[in-house]
């Protein structure tokens, strides 16, 4: 089994990779937690597909790994392939700790960024260089999951970084600089796709229900008219999905 968690398309599409390649099933984490599927009995093997947030752990990775359930269906053999935009740092680590049992196998595979937030995504072009070299890359993670390797390949060392970075996270998961402009056609994708259920819509608009979230992004960077906003910087900046990078 591999349990993933994806909000613009990274990860996803890694655990399907993966999935395919191994004879295995990929579940999203969020459709878990939402009790839209149920986690399977014990198999073999158990990996966890998930991008990186502040080089630490997304809330909601933290939550799914700490569960009795998820921790009495681990196979022998656990792995992760954590994506990033540059470095996973100890991720993989805290993973293993939440866990409570060392992973056999980690791997940091780069994607595109999409933390539209602090930073512009990357130009397509860009990002479909990003996305060919890591199609490439996890030709080499299946075959280790295959051979059932047990290594720590491609996570950047940065324990004491990781530490103190991933603290700030849980400051920066508030919802009260998210809004929607004039552009909003009331379509709901951003509710929809939202793994907090932090998003209603009222009125016709978008409505923050929740003080904090995961700060995923999906709601900015899915929304088909980029009419969510976050604070003034995200108005001018480029929005990324895995969908609309792939798709020319």
């Amino acid at each position: 089994m591999i349990y993933y968690f994806s909000a613009t398309g990274n990860s996803k599409h890694a655990a399907q990779v993966i999935a395919e390649k191994t004879g295995d099933t990929a579940v999203s984490i969020v459709d878990i937690i939402k009790g839209k599927t149920q986690i399977n009995e014990k198999s073999e093997k158990t990996g966890f597909v998930f991008p990186v947030y502040f080089w630490g752990l997304p809330e909601i990775i933290k939550r799914f790994s700490s569960m009795p359930e998820v921790k009495n269906s681990l196979g022998d053999y656990v792995y992760c392939v954590i994506t990033c935009g540059a470095t996973t740092g100890s991720a993989d680590k805290m993973l293993a700790k939440s866990l409570g049992r060392k992973l056999d196998y980690s791997f940091s595979l780069r994607m595109p960024d999409n933390y539209v937030v602090m930073y512009d995504p990357s130009p397509k072009e860009k990002a479909q260089k990003f996305l060919a070299h890591a199609d490439k890359e996890l030709e080499t993670v299946c075959a280790d999951i295959n051979a059932s390797a047990k290594k720590r390949a491609g996570s950047t060392k940065g324990k004491v970084k990781s530490i103190f970075i991933s603290k700030l996270y849980n400051a920066f998961r508030s919802t009260k600089n998210f809004y929607a402009n004039d552009k909003c056609v009331s379509c709901g994708i951003c509710a929809k796709n939202c793994p907090d259920s932090a998003i209603e819509i009222k009125n016709g608009k978008p409505v923050w229900i929740k003080s904090k979230c995961q700060h995923c992004t999906a709601c900015i960077n899915c929304c088909p008219t980029e009419a969510i906003q976050y604070g003034n910087g995200t108005e001018s900046r480029r929005r990324y999905s895995y969908d609309k990078t792939v798709n020319k």
